[in-house]
């Protein structure tokens, strides 16, 4: 039959048989454990480069900043210089294309109108020997449909400055209009040819080329001035000032035109694609480099986390079981003093403090050690809640509103309810905290994408700009007392959860933290 264990032995036994202050876990498996799950998003070394990197007599982590150092350079140019080059470069082509448009249809239009001042000159020549062969009305009006039947024109029509025409190609037009005097005075015929296109030419179009027609030029009017008046000198293109009009086919203008407008879409269609194209790229590009910093940190924080769990081992093995002993003694001494005396105080200081360490080996340890959820379908509604009920009474006692309104509209999620509370328990605490007394704590909580979006703002003194950055960071913290170990905590089952959280605060305005958290575990942040 075992022996009672009595004296100071036995109370040591029998506090550590009660379990009051938890007993360690086995380092050896805590540290397996976290290393195993902390390299499993690692990214592995190839063995062929390090086999190089000892063959070269380098160490593999000199090796890899020598061969990071020229990519990184590289792409820091290529991201700053390529899209500039490109926009230059379309530009350049732009400019070539708006510059060059209308240069084949400007050739042919000045094709055109020179066949039109030829025909023109030719008609007024014939007209000069006419007249001084007292050529009659009829003859001109043959040598003007003789005319009208070169290829390529239309018709000829000579009009008075009415616009009544007095020889056309067509001899049944004579005597007819062919413009009103108020489109005459519009068209501003001079001694120079203009021109216009038309399009009321049956189907053909047709390009007008008209001036004033002088059959008796200068020269031939100065060589006529001491000459006899003859009884013909009145005859119809000498008896006013008249318009020759010459209308030739302009289908292949058009057509060239028309070519140019396509082919300047098509160019036009082609630099906006590999404009957007070049936009769409870089952005991709620059997303690709802020993945990959957040894929860097992220491997830096595991990295930390490996040390941490060296560091977590040991400190339970060198720290935790002598604190039980340490928190026994207190409590044996406690007991056997007289309440109310320093002895007594002194005791219940040392228990209490126990309890403290204690309580920050735990946090490291929870830090660390792989989170293991227990999944199952959380209504936040009822959670969040929950949650706000285990902080009232303090955040009553401390004149703190709490805010929260259920929304209907909300899906139920896939997650570890216990987890999810300790995260919003530790952001409700820090936010009382920062508030002291009298304030106002606010929870909302909504869809956003394939996941919910909850937002936990107080209205305590906020926090500084450069710390925020340090936020998350494992031991920082600006409270005399914390552990800079809570918001790590956080940080990491939020994480476990495929989500996110994120800080926002101004200096004396409060702070919000945003968890986003995805509906199924296996969705990933929209944001990443």
């Amino acid at each position: 039959m075992p022996t009672k264990k009595t004296g100071l032995m036995g109370f040591l036994l029998r506090q550590a048989s009660k379990n009051d202050s938890p007993v360690v876990e086995s380092e050896s498996f805590l540290l397996i454990e976290t290393q195993a799950f902390v390299f499993q998003r690692r990214v592995t070394v190839d063995k062929r480069w390090h086999d190089f990197c000892c063959s070269e007599g380098m160490t593999k982590q000199r090796a890899d900043r020598f061969m990071q150092r020229p990519k990184d350079t590289l792409a820091k140019w290529l991201s700053t210089i390529l899209p500039v080059a490109i926009l230059v470069l379309v530009g350049l082509f732009a400019v070539t294309v708006i510059r060059d448009y209308g240069r084949a249809s400007e050739a042919d239009r000045q094709a055109l109108l020179e066949k039109g001042n030829v025909l023109i000159r030719a008609l007024e020549s014939g007209s000069r020997v006419g007249m001084g062969m007292r050529m009659h009305h009829v003859q001109q009006q043959a040598l003007l449909e003789e005319m009208a039947g070169q290829p390529g024109v239309l018709w000829f029509a000579v009009t008075n400055a009415q616009g009544i025409i007095v020889l056309h190609s067509n001899p049944n037009m004579v005597g007819r209009p062919l413009y009103t005097p108020d489109e005459m005075k519009q068209l501003k015929p001079e001694e120079n040819a203009r021109w216009r296109l038309m399009d009321n030419t049956g189907n053909e179009p047709a390009l007008e080329v008209y001036r004033l027609f002088q059959p008796m030029s200068a020269s031939w009017r100065h060589g006529m001035h001491n000459m006899p008046r003859c009884s013909n000198e009145g005859a119809p293109l000498g008896e006013a000032q008249q318009v020759i009009f010459i209308a030739v086919d302009a289908s292949d203008l058009v057509a060239t035109q028309a070519g140019e407008k396509r082919n300047t879409l098509i160019i036009i269609f082609a630099l906006a694609t590999v404009l957007l194209a070049s936009v769409l790229s870089f952005f991709w590009y620059r997303r690709y480099l802020r993945s990959r910093q957040l894929l860097q940190d992220e491997m830096k924080r595991k990295e930390k986390l490996v040390a941490l769990g060296h560091l977590a081992a040991g400190v339970a093995h060198e720290i935790r079981n002598p604190l039980s002993s340490i928190k026994g003694l207190a409590k044996y001494f406690a007991e056997r003093a007289p309440a109310g005396g320093e002895a007594h105080q002194l005791a219940q200081v040392m228990a209490k403090e126990a309890d403290r360490l204690n309580r920050v080996v735990s946090e490291l340890l929870e830090l660390v050690k792989p989170t293991h959820l227990a999944l199952q379908t959380v209504d936040l509604n009822t959670l969040i809640n929950h949650s706000l009920q285990l902080v009232s009474q303090d955040a009553n006692s401390r004149e703190i509103q709490l805010r929260f309104t259920a929304n209907d509209t909300l899906p139920q999620i896939q997650a570890d309810p216990d987890r999810l509370t300790q995260v919003l328990l530790n952001l409700y605490l820090n936010a009382i905290q920062a508030i002291g007394q009298h304030g106002v704590i606010s929870v909302v909580a909504n869809e956003s994408g394939a996941g919910v979006k909850i937002s936990v703002t107080d209205s305590g003194k906020g926090i500084a700009a450069d710390q925020l950055e340090a936020i998350f960071t494992p031991y920082f913290t600006t409270k005399a007392e914390g552990t800079g170990l809570g918001l790590a905590v956080v940080h990491n089952i939020v994480e476990q959860h495929g989500g996110t959280i994120q800080v926002a605060s101004q200096e004396g305005k409060g702070a919000t933290f945003t968890l986003w958290l995805p509906v199924n575990i296996t969705h990933k942040d929209p944001q990443g």
